[in-house]
C-alpha cells in the first residue's frame, strides 16, 4: 500500500488538510485570460456537448476530460476546470450520452430501463472524447488525464482497457467500479486517485477493496455521505486538491 494514502485518509478524518467552436468566453473566463469554448463530440451517432477551458496559451498543454454521474451535467466541473486552468492545464467539461445537452437520440430517466445503454454503453463517448483531445492542436497528446464520478469512472476505466490508457485517472465514488476496474489501477501502469466519502452508501466495499487490493493508487477519503461529484460541492477545497494531483502526475 502506497506511503500516501495513509496520511491523507487520516488528515480528512481529522480535519482539513492540504494535498501537497462556438459560443463565447464567459466574463469570468474573460477576466481570468481563459478561453471558453463549446464544442461536439461524435460519438455512435450521439453529439456530445461540451466546453473546453483552455489556458492563455498557443503551446499544447496537458489537457483534462472531466465525466459527471448519472443524471448529472458537465457544469458542475466548472470549479475544478478553473483550477486547472490556473495551472496550465486545459480541460473539457462533457455530457455523456442521454445527459445535459447531449439528448439527440434519446435522455437518461432515473428508474428506468435496467441496465441502461445510456449508461453502461457510454465507454464509448470516453473513447471519443479521449481521442478528440489526443487530437487537439491545443492539447498534449501524451499528457491527458480523465476524471469519472460514479457511473462514469466505470465507464472510463472500461475505455482505457478497450482503446488505451491516459496517463492519470481520477475515480470520485465508482459505485459501479468492476474487479478489473480494481485490477487496473495497478495494471495498467499509470497513475490512479480514488476519491470517496467515509460513509457512503454504494461505495463502502469498493473503497475497502480498493485499499485492499491496490498498491499503487493513491485514496483520498473524506468525512460525510455525499457521492460523486456532490463531494466536490460539498468540499469545495476538493477542487484545488484533485487539480494539485492531477499537475503533479500529467
Amino acid at each position: 500500500m502506497s506511503n500516501f494514502r495513509l496520511p491523507i485518509f487520516f488528515c480528512f478524518l481529522l480535519g482539513s488538510c492540504f494535498l501537497g467552436s462556438i459560443g463565447v468566453p464567459d466574463a469570468v473566463a474573460q477576466d481570468s485570460a481563459f478561453e471558453e469554448e463549446a464544442v461536439v463530440v461524435e460519438s455512435s451517432g450521439w453529439e456530445l456537448v461540451g466546453d473546453l477551458m483552455l489556458p492563455p496559451t498557443q503551446a499544447p498543454v496537458p489537457g483534462v476530460l472531466l465525466l459527471h454521474k448519472a443524471n448529472g451535467e458537465r457544469s458542475v466541473y466548472r470549479p475544478l476546470a478553473l483550477e486547472l486552468a490556473e495551472r496550465g492545464i486545459a480541460s473539457l467539461r462533457l455530457d455523456l450520452r442521454g445527459h445535459g445537452e447531449s439528448t439527440n437520440q434519446g435522455r437518461f430517466e432515473p428508474g428506468g430501463e435496467a441496465p441502461s445503454p445510456l449508461i453502461w454503453d457510454a465507454e464509448a463517448d470516453v473513447a471519443a472524447a479521449f481521442s478528440f483531445l489526443q487530437s487537439h492542436p491545443r492539447f498534449d497528446a501524451e499528457r491527458i488525464g480523465v476524471i469519472g464520478s460514479s457511473y462514469s469512472g466505470e465507464e472510463m476505466a472500461e475505455a482505457g482497457r478497450l482503446h488505451g490508457y491516459a496517463k492519470a485517472y481520477v475515480a470520485i465514488s465508482p459505485g459501479s467500479f468492476s474487479e478489473a476496474s480494481i485490477t487496473s489501477m495497478d495494471t495498467s501502469g499509470v497513475a490512479w486517485l480514488f476519491v470517496a466519502s467515509k460513509n457512503e452508501r454504494y461505495v463502502k466495499d469498493i473503497t475497502e477493496a480498493v485499499l485492499a487490493q491496490s498498491e499503487s493508487s493513491e485514496v483520498i477519503i473524506v468525512p460525510g455521505t455525499k457521492h460523486a461529484t456532490d463531494i466536490l460541492i460539498d468540499n469545495p477545497e476538493m477542487a484545488e486538491r484533485v487539480a494539485v494531483w492531477l499537475t503533479h502526475h500529467l
